[in-house]
């Protein structure tokens, strides 16, 4: 008896899409640190985001799917943050970066979204403030 189950190629589960790396996307990400950020801090809100869905719709092995990125997303937010005497601010993300990720290990067993809430509104503003020195800087455009 054969148990191997054939998908069809065009099927793909929901949660898992497949990763094409674009060496022209990673180069301009590489020579655009700030872009990266920004991207990084969308990212995290939109699986927090996900996450909040999922624990609506009580579908919570995917809830934990998405928290478990939003923590590594945060990781690697952590990554790219530089410690010493004339960068005070990273200290702050550091402090905030914690916070959201404590956050987000409280609403693994949570009934209701409170801590997920709270995670994603710091990753929120984070975000936006973020977004708007880019804009303060030239770096992003209104279009």
């Amino acid at each position: 008896m054969n148990t191997t189950q054939t998908i069809a190629t065009d099927e793909h589960a929901p949660l898992i899409q497949n990763y094409n790396r674009d060496p022209e996307t990673e180069k301009h990400l590489a020579d655009n640190p700030n872009k990266t950020i920004l991207l990084l801090l969308q990212g995290v809100v939109d699986k927090g985001n996900l996450a909040k869905v999922c624990h609506q719709s009580g579908t919570l092995v995917e809830k934990g799917f998405h928290l478990g990125r939003m923590t590594t997303i945060l990781d690697a937010l952590r990554d790219r943050l530089l410690f010493s005497n004339e960068t005070p601010l990273a200290y702050d993300l550091e402090g905030m970066y914690q916070y959201a990720d404590k956050a987000i290990q409280e609403a693994v067993f949570e009934k209701d979204t409170f801590y997920l809430d709270s995670a994603i509104e710091i990753l929120s503003e984070l975000r936006d403030t973020w977004m708007e020195m880019m804009y303060q800087q030239g770096e992003l455009s209104n279009q």
